[in-house]
């Protein structure tokens, strides 16, 4: 199973690396080709990461079911102490 990181690391042993994205990555380690490397490969990674996976429509229908749940309790449990409190200053009940 190759993973993202294996796949960036392969590109920088065979030379089919995006040139520009390790210029950049050179620029950032001042020259240090091993810094370089490491940061050519942390920046590889996430955009291979990032491709395979939509994490916006995996998190947010998860969480939003609890939070209207929630908010609809609440609303209605305002609403009851609210309505209480006043039957029992106008003599409702």
């Amino acid at each position: 199973m190759n993973g993202p990181h294996e796949q960036a690391q392969r590109e920088l042993e065979t030379k089919t690396f995006d040139e520009d994205l390790f210029e950049s990555c050179l620029r950032h380690a001042q020259g240090n080709e091993n810094l370089a490397r490491s940061y050519y490969l942390h920046r590889r990674t996430s955009e291979l990461e990032g491709a395979s996976e939509d994490l916006d429509r995996r998190e947010k229908w998860p969480m939003l079911a609890p939070l209207l749940i929630l908010y609809t309790l609440g609303t209605i449990g305002v609403l009851a102490l609210v309505f209480g409190f006043l039957a029992n200053r106008l003599g409702w009940l």
